[in-house]
């Protein structure tokens, strides 16, 4: 296998697939063209993604470092994004990618990482061996909060860049949202032209086994807030906030969604103390109160009630 690398693991234009687009070394893009992370196949509105209504009883925790036996992996994983629909490269060829934008370690949903099957001016990296792994194979991922999750290899597949569609790429068997707690990892494979690698190798996992934390208590729930279905939720009180007034983000990663309901996309997570606009009338929607926000860079989506004081 050759020595070099390129900058992404998986190119983007309209979904997901930015995120194919990691795992490569800093570089001159290939340009090739995909769907972008979490899109909507013809429209602009992003998916509903893992930050949604986690259950609580499920919180999971961001994850710090993987160990891979079977493939010689034992690295630091480091906190990435997704941005504008592409996943950021790892930062160097030892360490592992997290997108924060996916589900974390033990939650329900597609934790979805990346590293370097090689790199410029080193050679095999990270990643080398993962494309081997077999059936059963365990992938052990430890938690920030000191939980180790023990995934178990379903499957891995080795995808076609130029074959790659919006729907495919989005699909839960590949970096999709899945209904039970999964990893997926991504790496270059195949064929490289001299100029990229037009494959990436793509393993899925399987949540077998938590050691060393409660389940059920692992993350703090304040890490990801969302409106918890109670009576204060959903009585129709809406306090101070009124059209036309001002509100403060009250906590941290807070979604604001394209719609009054815990089905529509997420637009953007917003930081506490972000100060946005009220423009409409709240609405109940999924058992919560939302209100229609505009942010200062002209954003539009809504919040739930809970997170937003006068």
């Amino acid at each position: 296998m050759t020595q070099m690398t390129r900058r992404r693991l998986l190119s983007t234009v309209a979904g997901l697939g930015a995120g194919l687009v990691v795992a490569g070394q800093t570089g001159a893009n290939s340009g090739t063209q995909l769907p972008q992370w979490g899109q909507t196949p013809g429209t602009t509105d992003l998916q509903a993604g893992p930050l949604g209504l986690n259950p609580a009883m499920d919180p999971g925790q961001v994850p710090v470092a993987i160990r891979i036996a079977d493939a010689g992996v034992d690295a630091e994983v480091e906190s990435q994004q997704i941005v504008d629909g592409a996943m950021l490269n790892p930062s160097g060829p030892w360490v592992v990618a997290w997108y924060g934008q996916t589900a974390r370690a033990g939650e329900i949903g597609n934790c979805v990482g990346s590293g370097h099957v090689d790199y410029w001016e080193v050679g095999p990296a990270v990643f080398k061996e993962v494309a081997s792994l077999q059936e059963g194979a365990e992938i052990e991922v430890s938690g920030k909060d000191g939980a180790t999750y023990v995934y178990e290899v379903e499957n891995i597949q080795r995808v076609e860049i130029a074959n790659l569609t919006s729907e495919r790429l989005n699909s839960p068997d590949l970096v999709g949202r899945t209904d039970y707690a999964a990893i997926t990892l991504i790496t270059c494979g195949g064929v490289f032209d001299g100029e990229e690698y037009l494959q990436r190798d793509i393993i899925r996992g399987r949540l077998a086994s938590v050691q060393g934390a409660d389940v059920s208590g692992s993350q703090p729930a304040t890490t990801i807030e969302e409106p918890v279905a109670d009576e204060a939720a959903g009585d129709g009180a809406t306090g101070s906030l009124v059209e036309g007034g001002q509100a403060t983000v009250v906590s941290e990663d807070v979604n604001m969604r394209s719609d009054a309901t815990t089905d529509a996309g997420v637009v953007t997570v917003l930081a506490a103390g972000t100060v946005v606009t009220i423009t409409g009338a709240s609405q109940e929607g999924s058992g919560f109160v939302w209100w229609p926000i505009q942010l200062d860079d002209g954003t539009t989506g809504w919040v739930a009630q809970d997170f937003l004081a006068p």
